[in-house]
């Protein structure tokens, strides 16, 4: 029969051998499959816009120098992006920490003792260099790097993908603070002329020509334009203490806003649904997390499976209490090996695995939500643009025809067949459109940045 020697010698070859063996877990197509099941994805989006591949550097508007430089002041200073630096940097040690066991431990030790008392154990004095070293025999050490090494991948993905929303973020709160600027300056044109109303109903009602009610109606018309007047100061001091949140200032509201909205392209190739799960970084973080769980389960798996633990060191003994034999050199020199298979561990190794299966599972599940998740932005965006579209049109034709009204109202004052009181109201009119108008111009363009981020596009700085 083989010795024990020749045993471990064998094992260890076949450790060597072995220990590089990792199992692969499955590829996208094939998570895609266990994600969703029989459910087909379209070959086009459902509301398609224009055929063609995506850009993903083509938000469809160019962003000015000043919103650029807000994007790379968020990305250096934001305190959500900081946290996901914070978490690559942990999952990076983690990595290097998983690595540490495939390799010998190297140690020195000492030790001394001179005891009178009769002990178990002689006193030696000594020093000596020991290496401990677990032969990966079934690749359960390598599968443990390969689950860090996923898991840093998901974390280094989530920062990334935690820049492009913050970016997105920005861009939203900048277009948010342009649209309550404007709405500003419009409100307070709006309640400046409704106080012209006022002002024109009290000198007709000093002459006869108006009532008390009248005053009193124009007083409650010009109460709800400083009404709005307040609610859109507000509004801007609130987007602009937001945004400098994101860029991770003191809340101030003093951060400088555009004076008015980027010209946009919005009808832009979407490309196919097919392409979105290899783009954006979420669902990528999300199949990241799935590998993690894959090899932890392997690693459950193979902790099944016998171990090999070598030993091996050499000392220098100072003689002390014991005379060392004759023919033994001073330092002495040693090496062993350990193979412990496990055979009763109270269930502990099988609910392990089990729940390292189920982790897996809910790695599939998290994916799949992930990616309808994905799926349901770009469709909503692209829905939300097309209803945007015809109010767009819609409100731009009102403004159109209040406009001309305005200007049929001027002059039939100028021909004397009308009053400065109804050429205010027509006034009032088309400055309400315009109001209309900003509101759905700022909702499409910022629903123009959540369909570029739900596509996987880049924010440039």
């Amino acid at each position: 029969m083989p010795s024990l020697k020749t045993g471990l010698s064998m094992l260890l070859g076949a450790g060597l051998l072995l220990g590089c063996a990792v199992a692969t877990p499955p590829a996208q197509h094939e998570l895609m499959s266990l994600a969703l099941g029989e459910k087909q994805l379209p070959e086009r989006w459902k509301n398609t816009q224009s055929p063609g591949t995506f850009d993903e550097q083509a938000l469809g508007f160019a962003p000015d120098p000043a919103l650029k430089t807000l994007i790379s002041e968020a990305l250096q200073y934001n305190s959500d992006l900081r946290i996901a630096a914070a978490r690559v940097d942990q999952a990076r040690a983690a990595l290097k920490a998983a690595g540490g066991p495939l390799l010998p431990a190297l140690g020195i030790g000492l030790q001394t003792g001179d005891s009178t008392l009769p002990t178990s154990s002689m006193s030696v004095t000594g020093v000596g260099l020991v290496m401990n070293w677990e032969v990966d025999l079934w690749g359960r050490l390598r599968s443990e790097q390969a689950g860090s090494d996923a898991r840093y991948q998901s974390a280094a993905l989530d920062r990334q993908y935690s820049q492009q929303a913050i970016a997105a973020a920005v861009i939203r709160a900048w277009l948010g603070a342009t649209e309550a600027t404007l709405q500003l300056e419009l409100s307070r044109d709006m309640a400046r002329i409704a106080d012209k109303q006022l002002q024109l109903m009290k000198v007709g009602q000093k002459i006869g020509r108006n009532t008390a009610q009248d005053v009193v109606l124009s007083q409650a018309a010009l109460a709800v334009y400083q009404n709005q007047l307040a609610g859109n100061e507000l509004m801007l001091d609130q987007v602009k203490r937001a945004l400098e949140v994101l860029l991770g200032r003191y809340p101030a509201a003093e951060v400088t806003t555009a004076g008015r909205f980027p010209v946009a392209q919005f009808t832009l190739p979407a490309g196919l649904p097919a392409e979105l799960m290899s783009r954006r970084p979420d669902i990528l973080a999300a199949e990241q997390r799935f590998r993690a769980a894959f090899q932890d389960q392997e690693v459950a798996k193979r902790a099944r499976l016998p171990s090999l633990k070598l030993t091996g060191g050499v000392a220098y003994i100072e003689e002390t209490n014991i005379m060392l034999k004759s023919g033994i050199d001073n330092p002495l020199w040693g090496l062993s090996g350990q193979l412990l298979a496990p055979i009763f561990t109270g269930g502990q190794l099988e609910a392990q695995l089990e729940a390292k299966t189920a982790k897996q599972q809910e790695a599939i599940a998290q994916y799949s939500k992930a990616a309808l998740i994905a799926f349901n932005e770009v469709e909503g965006a692209l829905a939300t643009e097309r209803a945007l579209s015809k109010r767009q049109n819609a409100l731009q034709m009102q403004s159109d025809q209040l406009k001309k009204s305005f200007e049929f109202a001027q002059i039939q004052k100028r021909v004397g067949k009308g009053d400065q009181y109804q050429l205010l109201q027509q006034q009032l009119n088309w400055l309400g459109a315009q109001a209309g108008g900003l509101r759905v111009s700022s909702d499409r363009l910022a629903n123009r940045v959540n369909l570029h981020q739900a596509l996987g596009g880049h924010f440039s700085s």
